[in-house]
């Protein structure tokens, strides 16, 4: 599965909001790649794929309860 990892230093989401409340959680954010951001996101079809497949593969993982 072709995947590339980004980090976004000031992205919020919901498990950043709970863990700003205090709750000690594990989290993780997961998903098709994009060219810019807001006003106008454009994505190539083989990234919403291949995020398919690496859900997918998680979820049938032993690392899912």
């Amino acid at each position: 599965i072709p995947f590339k990892l980004d980090i976004y230093p000031f992205y919020g989401s919901d498990a950043s909001a709970a863990m700003s409340a205090g709750a000690e959680v594990k989290h993780a954010l997961l998903g098709a790649g994009i060219e810019s951001s807001h006003s106008y996101e454009r994505t190539h079809i083989d990234s919403v794929v291949a995020t398919e497949r690496m859900v997918d593969a998680y979820l049938k993982s032993a690392l899912v309860d």
